[in-house]
């Protein structure tokens, strides 16, 4: 009777086993294909031989209208690249911009296009390798929008072949390329030959910021692609920070402008900005977050490593970093220390202690912009001075200081420029630690 339990008890045992390995294997399977939550953060999936697919199974797609922006200086778009040390990464980083152009018009099990496979002789990269590789690739190359977050890859006699998978086939990536092309000659028809840097920049981002506006829906990619991507933000007009940033980089370069994009996190949620190069100095530019409800500002316009660090964590460097799969890391992050492109420095005033040179200052700048016709003045808190202490000082008792030193400014105005003295409206950020005062003229 104990040998007829003990085999009924080990039967059961054995039962319960198989159970657990099917439910495991189920669950595997059925979370194989999530999609995490950003888009470019490249993920492998495990490949076989036969699955290999020959060129004739795919479009070419026509790249010549992109040309312009691949064939920027070197230094323009190729931080990712530059990153990357090992000769074999940068081989196959090379043959991705060959093949995610050759896309295959037959969807896959996955619901995926295939692109043409890249080998990679001589080495058996890990995963991790291919990964980076990737991420460095997209990174450097936001006008690659259709490439999914994906990958397949094996290895076999010392021999890697990696796969990437599109979003679109390969004659829809045409259609969808030429109408981004389309809208990026428009932006970019603001600009002039004669603008400055600065001035191409301010352009850019006061029409991206028109045309484009945040959708606050959506929360990862199963909401849709294109919100995550310059296709999204520069087409279809709508956008999340990742569409915005990869807009910018790709019109600041294309006119001229250095600039790429930087990860990190924004209000405990992971967020994405960009990075411009101007005069020799490098500095923070954050559409998103200029594109308010009620209209588009410039708080977060070419700020320091200091302003942007009150809200934004930059991720670390790739060599500094512990490696994960979600792309928590950037590729490039210079420091960012001048104020001279900073936007309040140049069209408002950075305040950092309240002497009489400071009232001068402030006065000097009501005159300025009364006289050109503006009557929004603009002001940044830095330094030791608090924030608390300075609007405080200008706007205690109805604003009695600011009015006075706009009747200081009045003296020296014509009537068609002169403002009113008794009335104003205050747009306050103390977060951001800036004030906005809107003016009225006489006339």
């Amino acid at each position: 009777m104990k040998k007829v339990l003990s085999r009924f008890l080990i039967f059961v045992l054995l039962i319960l086993c198989g159970l657990l390995l099917v439910a495991g294997t189920i669950f595997i399977l059925k979370h194989m294909d999530e999609i995490p939550e950003i888009k470019d953060s490249a993920k492998g999936i495990e490949i076989f031989p036969s699955r290999k697919t020959t060129v004739s199974d795919y479009s070419r797609i026509d790249n010549e209208s992109l040309s312009s922006y691949n064939s920027q200086d070197g230094s323009l778009c190729k931080k990712g690249y530059n990153a990357l040390t090992d000769n074999n990464e940068r081989y196959l980083y090379e043959k991705l911009g060959e093949c995610v152009y050759r896309v295959s018009d037959e969807v896959d099990e996955r619901g995926r296009y295939k692109t043409e496979m890249v080998e990679v002789t001589g080495a058996e990269l890990e995963t991790r390798s291919i990964n980076t590789t990737i991420n460095a690739f997209l990174y450097d190359n936001p006008q690659i929008f259709w490439v999914d977050n994906y990958f397949g890859y094996y290895t076999e006699n010392n021999t890697t072949y990696v796969e990437c998978y599109s979003t679109l086939s390969g004659n829809q990536c045409e259609l969808y390329i030429k109408k981004l092309n389309d809208r990026i000659e428009e932006f970019l028809s603001v600009i002039s030959e004669d603008d400055g840097k600065y001035e191409r920049e301010m352009k850019l981002h006061d029409k991206l910021l028109q045309e484009c506006s945040y959708n606050r829906e959506v929360q990862s990619l199963e909401d849709g692609w294109q919100y995550f991507s310059a296709y999204g933000a520069l087409v279809e007009g709508e956008a999340v920070c990742e569409g915005y940033s990869k807009a910018m980089m790709i019109l600041l370069n294309l006119s001229g402008v250095e600039a790429t994009t930087i990860r990190g996190v924004g209000e405990n949620e992971r967020h994405m900005w960009n990075l411009v190069e101007l005069g020799g100095s490098w500095y923070h530019l954050d559409c998103t977050w200029d594109d308010g409800d009620d209209g588009y500002m410039h708080d977060f316009f070419n700020m320091t490593d200091t302003m942007i660090s009150r809200d934004h964590v930059t991720d670390p460097l790739l060599s500094d970093s512990t490696y994960t799969d979600d792309f928590s890391y950037n590729f490039f992050v210079p420091e960012c220390s001048s104020i001279d492109m900073n936007y309040f420095n140049i069209e408002g005033l950075i305040v950092t202690e309240i002497t009489l040179e400071t009232e001068e200052q402030i006065a000097n700048l009501i005159y300025n912009k009364a006289s050109a016709g503006e009557n929004n003045i603009s002001f940044m808190v830095d330094g030791d001075l608090s924030y608390d202490e300075f609007t405080s000082y200008l706007l205690d008792n109805s604003a009695y200081k600011f009015m006075v030193l706009a009747e200081r400014a009045n003296d020296y105005l014509d009537d068609a420029h002169k403002l009113k003295t008794n009335t104003c409206k205050t747009y306050k950020s103390e977060s951001r630690q800036t004030l906005r005062i809107e003016m009225y003229f006489e006339q």
